[in-house]
């Protein structure tokens, strides 16, 4: 005679946090990239032709394309934002904002993130409280001035400015 036991199911379920996905393209390759589209769209070139030159899957082309138009933001400020030099820019900006903010003045990490929103600058750079609070954690243990090498390094590659 055999007893029947009633046995519980037991699911093992590991949560996968968004720091665990490590994406496909930086933002500087990403920015590249998109610029490179608009070019190439700009000339003519389907979308389809184009992502096969730039090697990236077309529904990525669309996807950057797509988030590029839900963008609350004058087009030639998104643009500028997205491009190289201008997310660079946008690095360098919002590093000096977390040092004078949090290393150097007397405000936290909550008025930062205030104080991108107020700008509009939550439309290129995570501003909440995580987000600030992991990158100001990260760039302190990096060092200040590494970070900010890191961040005008694109700059450096411009080519300098003449006056009108």
């Amino acid at each position: 005679m055999k007893k029947e036991v009633a046995m519980g199911t037991v699911i093992q379920y590991e949560q996968r946090r968004n720091a665990d996905r490590t994406p496909r393209w930086d933002r500087f390759d990403r920015a590249d990239l998109f610029e490179q589209y608009r070019d190439l769209h700009a000339q003519g070139v389907s979308q389809r032709h184009a992502a096969q030159v730039l090697e990236v899957p077309r529904t990525t082309l669309q996807a950057w394309q797509a988030y590029q138009e839900r963008l609350d933001a004058c087009p030639v400020v998104a643009a500028f934002f997205h491009s190289p030099p201008g997310l660079a820019f946008l690095h360098r900006l919002v590093l000096g904002i977390h040092l004078v903010c949090t290393a150097v003045g007397a405000c936290g990490i909550r008025l930062v993130c205030l104080l991108l929103k107020l700008t509009g600058l939550d439309r290129f750079v995570g501003a909440s409280y995580g987000t600030s609070n992991r990158s100001t954690v990260r760039w302190r243990r990096q060092s200040w001035r590494t970070a900010a090498r890191k961040a005008f390094a694109w700059l450096k590659a411009c080519p300098p400015q003449t006056s009108r």
